[in-house]
């Protein structure tokens, strides 16, 4: 709308020129900025471009929310995976949940692992532990297929593979023969013979 008069009333129209007159400011000509600052008081700027256009311009409230994280809100999730790209995530606190991000240092101190010696005991749940290594120390945790590869069983299950040698020592306790081929007791020896 152009050619405004002069309001007279409460109730008229004004043009651009009677509020910058009752602002107590000089009409700014097309293209200028403004100088100075606006005091809102406790008043919102409402309606702004949903889009902005540059850099400087005004951008809604509901534009921040969908494209920036709050700080202070635990509800303002990552809706993508966050790429560090090689960097380092610092200041971490310490951990309240079984989701949350620990520092190496919780972790060095928690888990004791690398090479470290723990303290304290695993408790396993009724769990297994998987996959060993050969044992390489007498103090290493041996797999069952190693311990039946090496070792005579209580139950006889498995059997002796190579001869075995008793170095100058006698075998004691053996129970009479029931099959062929069942070793000899000096006993029965002398009871067939």
């Amino acid at each position: 709308m152009k050619n405004v008069r002069w309001p007279e009333e409460d109730h008229d129209l004004v043009n651009r020129a009677y509020v910058y007159f009752v602002a107590g400011k000089r009409l700014p000509t097309e293209g200028s900025t403004m100088q100075g600052q606006i005091d809102m008081g406790v008043h919102s700027i409402r309606d702004i471009n949903p889009n902005p256009q540059n850099e400087d311009g005004l951008v809604p409230k509901r534009w921040i929310e969908e494209k920036f994280l709050n700080r202070y809100s635990p509800a303002s999730t990552l809706a993508v995976d966050l790429n560090m790209d090689g960097r380092h995530l610092s200041y971490l606190r310490e951990p309240e949940q079984n989701h949350h991000a620990v520092t190496k240092g919780y972790a060095d101190t928690e888990l004791s692992l690398l090479g470290c010696d723990m303290q304290g005991n695993i408790g396993m749940g009724g769990n297994r532990i998987r996959h060993l290594c050969e044992p390489q120390h007498d103090n290493d945790a041996l797999r069952l297929s190693s311990a039946n590869d090496y070792y005579l069983s209580h139950d006889g299950v498995n059997w002796i593979r190579a001869d075995l040698s008793l170095g100058g020592q006698r075998i004691r306790g053996v129970a009479n023969p029931q099959t062929d081929q069942d070793g000899v007791n000096l006993r029965t020896l002398r009871q067939t013979f």
